[in-house]
């Protein structure tokens, strides 16, 4: 996990800062999973991976709500993972002191991506700050994001139809295989309409 620092107003990467107020003290932070999110196996070009989602905590005594940003802050080796290329599919609500989430992530490689090792950070900013001696104080925390592009073509189905053509398709075959069964059977379905009975009147009925 890789944490920075930045002073008079900047957002500092650490894992939770406790700062002195008039009244108590009070801390805000956020904490990020130590090891690296890395995607099982290898990626192709024009392909969608669900990756291992993201550990977040608050560290902090004061509510947060996080922020999520693919940036490179740190050495490692690969090309540069263009932050278009990773989507969080929900962020969490806001999180209480040591209230912990884990957060989906996506992959989206584009067809015309470049094979190789991809790098970048996965950083998670905090929404709480705290003011001491003129200068803001707030926080983020980071951790490690590495996958690998590998040529190829990504693998699909061979047979693919919209799931409203499946259910029009069962609308229409399913009754046509009933009856051809319960022709093959010998069984006949015979219908009959009772007529209405009324009170009969002079002797007389009425069939």
């Amino acid at each position: 996990m890789h944490l920075r620092l930045w002073l008079s107003g900047a957002i500092g990467l650490l894992a939770a800062l406790a700062v002195p107020t008039a009244a108590a003290y009070a801390s805000v932070g956020v904490g990020v999973q130590a090891g690296p999110v890395s995607l099982a196996g290898v990626a192709h070009p024009g392909g969608t991976y669900a990756l291992p989602p993201l550990y977040v905590v608050n560290t902090g005594t004061q509510p947060e709500s996080v922020a999520i940003r693919i940036e490179r802050i740190s050495r490692g080796t690969g090309h540069t993972i263009p932050p278009s290329w990773i989507h969080v599919s929900a962020l969490p609500g806001e999180l209480s002191h040591g209230q912990s989430a884990r957060v989906p992530l996506e992959l989206v490689v584009p067809a015309h991506a470049p094979t190789g090792q991809y790098f970048s950070d996965v950083v998670v900013k905090g929404s709480a700050s705290l003011s001491a001696d003129g200068a803001n104080f707030g926080v983020a925390a980071a951790t490690d994001l590495e996958f690998r592009v590998a040529a190829g073509g990504v693998v699909r189905p061979w047979f693919s139809v919209p799931g409203w053509v499946l259910a029009a398709m069962a609308g229409v075959v399913v009754p046509a295989a009933a009856g051809v069964l319960a022709s093959r059977s010998g069984i006949r379905i015979r219908i009959e309409r009772e007529p209405a009975t009324g009170g009969t009147t002079g002797g007389g009925s009425a069939a």
